[in-house]
């Protein structure tokens, strides 16, 4: 009876097939294997590309990728640096592009990645924090002082001594055709001017004949001191005393100051000899540790050192230069054919060993045995060698001007040195002392960069390769190569450097003479032997310049010091330089002198410097416009904004000047006015309502086609070509037909002596239902940059109209001008946009004279004393 067997199935995961799940096992790694091979070549590849088409960011990611999958691969770590570096440079360079047109916002997302790509950018944290400062100081309206604008706010100001402060700054004119004493003089002009005059006691006085038009108190003082050799010195607001000019006199008047002088960039000692042989001062000390030089004397040499100071306290420029070095070394060498161990064969006698004289008779007792012949050894050497390698090196150098820079990429070989010194002997001999030098051998740069004004760099270059090319005993045998020269390259310019090749070649023949001779099978008899070394250097160098020195145009400016032995600020003069800016050069008119301050000091002045009705003569015949005025208004208006109002009905000008008739000083002193103010306190638009702000409508400009932009005054009800000394108006930048435009940065010229900015706002074309900021910075005297940014759509704003409304002030009478200097429409991304078509770029105002006076007749003059 057969049994029956039971089948039970087997499951794939079974002990029964163990190789089964090892080989699945096996096949699932090697495809994932190859997957994540084929991922990561795929990754290289992109990785590569973006760096050939300039796509740094895209390179940074890929690198980064690959770097995470294979740590270890130096092939990516050392790719994800290079990209990082480039990428790090591209977002630097878009953020100073942004900074530049003043989109903050946008220049701090660039330098922001740019640091983050590569912290050691010292250069991009640098501008960053400039770039997070300015943010702050636009938002907040402060701004943090630094020690340098501490420096330029301070360089101005001055312990003060008192300042004169004379009655009036109106000219006048002296006339003494015949000597007159000169103490009378000047204790005339003080009375005049309301000034107590008081004398050194030993200043002798002396009779002087002078005759001077349209001159203030301050050039007729300094005249008539300069022409007696005289100088003064103020003591108070209405006092000054006149003393004899002598050095000694200088020393005993002079008033000293001391001040401080922190050095940012100069060095201590370099200054000290600079102000020592031009200021000639002598006390002066320093502090090395703060680096500051303290000075000791009077206000206008201190006031000169400072311009010195501050002139040549300049930061070096800087140069990175990008220095690429390629060496490639060659080196063939062949050997073929046969050669003998030693091209020579020798028979000898072997007597046993020992040195045994032989005679004749020995001879016949020789046989074969006592001969041995020596025989070379035969080679046959078929060898070729070939040896190609390849130094490269490209590192960056950032060298200060002025200073050296030194690459060295090679070995330091130690050198054996011996000397003999007598104090080290053993009996009578001299013990040899060996020490080892260590010389570099290799290739040394050195490099000293000046940068130039026209934005050009001169390299002074030293390069020097060496090779160990071979010994005598344990000395080596160290060849070189030299160059020395001096280059001058622009800023981004790349001079190739080769030629510095060095080539060896040998030829040699060996063989036995005879048979090595004999055609073709000479071969088998001889050797030939060739060796080739070839040494080859590619030096390219690029210089940029990433600092220049601070040059500004008051550094070009001549400094006027006065003569040899009076060194002053402004230029010789009689006087003591207590304030270095003069102690007339007040911006206030005094408001405290009266009609009747005026009579009486008419009436002290000597009799004859008085008009003929004060010394009790007759009184003039009335005339039509009264020759003099008082000396100074007797107020001033409490809105400086509002003209001046015309007298009451039935009261004219002449009826409130001092003296009958509202006559003037009719002597040797007279005071004269100018034209453009008599014409305007005679005109009847001066008595017309106060000015207020100009805020009207913009002008059409001139007929034109394509982007168009022009300046131009805003309206006003008495016209904008003629203003009041005071008033304030506003001039427009508009333009139209243009499309596309987010960005608008200008910049304003305008007469600083007369005009005075105080603000800018924007148009209504670019900000109305739109976000817009409007950013100005006065950047010189006289120089206005100007910025409008529409923040929103990227594709910017079309059409036209104004963009900016720019507020000023008049401050002096005259003909002042203001123009657009350029305007430039840009688009989101801070590139330029559509070309702007000037066609207006100026416009000028009249200022008018905001004092009233009465007259501009000439001055009448009276006879001198004792005629």
């Amino acid at each position: 009876m057969r049994s029956a067997r039971h089948l039970t199935p087997r499951t794939a995961g079974s002990s029964g097939a163990p190789g089964a799940g090892r080989a699945l096992a096996a096949g699932t790694l090697l495809a994932a294997l190859a997957l994540a091979g084929c991922s990561g070549y795929t990754s290289l590849r992109d990785a590569r590309v973006a760096e050939a088409t300039g796509d740094w960011d895209r390179a940074v990611l890929e690198y980064l990728e690959l770097v995470n999958s294979d740590p270890a691969d130096l092939r990516f770590r050392s790719g994800l640096m290079r990209a990082k570096l480039q990428a790090s440079v591209m977002h630097f360079e878009q953020g100073k592009k942004f900074r530049d047109a003043e989109l903050f916002q946008q220049a701090l997302v660039e330098l922001q990645q740019a640091v983050q790509l590569d912290p050691t950018n010292q250069y991009a944290v640098t501008e960053l924090r400039k770039v997070r400062e300015e943010i702050d100081a636009r938002r907040t309206g402060q701004t943090r002082a630094s020690i340098e604008e501490m420096k330029r706010r301070k360089s101005g100001e001055m312990a003060q001594p008192p300042v004169l402060n004379p009655r009036s700054p109106e000219p006048i004119d002296l006339d003494f055709p015949e000597p007159v004493s000169l103490q009378s003089i000047y204790l005339a002009l003080g009375k005049a001017f309301g000034i107590n005059v008081l004398f050194d006691p030993k200043l002798r006085d002396q009779d002087l004949a002078i005759q001077l038009k349209d001159v203030t108190a301050q050039d007729a003082l300094e005249i008539l001191m300069r022409t007696a050799g005289h100088f003064y010195k103020t003591l108070d607001e209405r006092s000054i005393i006149i003393v004899a000019d002598t050095p000694q006199n200088r020393r005993t008047y002079e008033d000293l100051i001391i001040q401080t002088f922190f050095l940012s960039n100069s060095d201590v000692k370099e200054v000290m000899t600079m102000l020592r042989s031009l200021v000639d001062s002598r006390k002066i000390a320093s502090n090395e540790q703060l680096n500051a030089i303290i000075l000791r004397d009077t206000a206008d040499k201190v006031k000169v050192a400072e311009r010195i100071i501050r002139a040549n306290d300049k930061a070096k420029a800087e140069v990175v230069v990008d220095v690429e070095l390629l060496q490639i070394n060659s080196n063939k060498m062949q050997e073929l054919g046969a050669s003998l161990s030693a091209y020579s064969a020798g028979v000898e006698l072997d007597t046993g060993g020992e040195d045994i004289p032989l005679r004749f008779t020995d001879l016949e007792f020789l046989n074969g045995n006592n001969w041995v012949l020596t025989i070379p050894n035969f080679l046959f050497d078929f060898v070729k060698t070939s040896t190609d390698a390849q130094t490269l090196a490209k590192p960056q150098l950032r060298i200060s001007e002025g200073e050296r820079a030194r690459l060295t990429i090679g070995d330091r070989v130690p050198v054996p040195v011996t000397s003999f010194n007598t104090a080290n002997t053993v009996g009578s001999n001299v013990v040899p002392i060996t020490s080892f030098q260590y010389q570099d051998v290799g290739i040394r740069i050195e490099i000293e960069p000046r940068v130039h004004h026209n934005e050009e760099v001169s390299l002074e270059i030293s390069v020097e390769v060496s090779n160990i090319s071979g010994s005598v005993g344990d000395q080596p045998i160290i060849g070189t190569r030299n160059i020395e020269t001096n280059i001058r390259l622009k800023d981004g310019e790349t001079n190739f450097l080769a030629g510095l090749i060095r080539s060896d070649e040998s030829n040699s023949d060996e063989g036995i003479p005879g048979l090595s001779e004999i055609p073709v099978l000479g071969r088998l008899f001889s050797k030939k032997s060739s060796q080739n070394q070839r040494t080859d250097i590619v030096l390219t160098l690029t210089p940029h310049i990433i600092r220049r020195a601070d040059i500004t145009e008051e550094d070009l400016t001549p400094i006027w010091v006065g003569t040899e032995q009076n060194i002053t600020f402004r230029g010789g003069s009689p006087r003591v330089e207590s304030e270095a800016e003069g102690p007339f050069d007040t911006e206030e008119i005094p408001d405290d002198s009266s009609a009747e301050d005026l009579r009486e000091r008419l009436e002290q002045l000597p009799r004859g410097l008085r008009s003929p009705d004060q010394d009790g003569g007759e009184e003039p015949e009335e005339q039509g416009p009264p020759p003099g005025t008082e000396l100074v208004p007797s107020s001033r208006p409490s809105n400086p904004l509002d003209r001046r109002r015309p007298p009451p009905d039935g009261e004219d000008q002449a009826s409130r000047l001092p003296g009958p008739g509202g006559g003037g000083l009719d002597g040797h002193l007279a005071w004269n006015l100018g034209a453009a103010a008599l014409a305007m306190a005679q005109s009847p638009a001066a008595a017309g309502p106060s000015a207020g702000e100009w805020r009207g409508e913009l002008p059409e400009p001139p007929d034109g086609h394509g982007a168009q932009a022009w300046l131009a005054l805003g309206s006003s009800p008495d016209g904008p070509a003629t203003l009041t000394q005071g008033e304030r108006f506003e001039v427009a930048v508009a333009i139209r037909g243009v499309h596309g435009v987010a960005h608008l940065p200008g910049r304003i010229e305008f007469d600083a002596a007369r005009l005075r900015y105080l603000g800018v706002r924007a148009g209504e074309w670019f900000s109305a239902g739109r976000s817009v900021q409007v950013l100005a910075r006065e950047r010189d005297a006289g120089s206005l940059v100007l910025g409008a940014s529409h923040l929103g759509a990227s594709d910017g704003v079309a059409g036209g109209g104004e963009v900016f409304w720019v507020e000023f002030e008049a401050i002096a009478p005259g003909a002042a001008q203001i123009s657009l200097a350029e305007v430039e429409a840009r688009d989101g991304g801070a590139a330029p946009g559509p070309a702007l078509e000037l066609l207006s770029d100026r416009v000028v105002v009249e200022i008018r004279p905001a004092l009233q006076r009465p007259s501009d007749a000439p001055p009448q003059r009276a006879d001198p004393p004792g005629e």
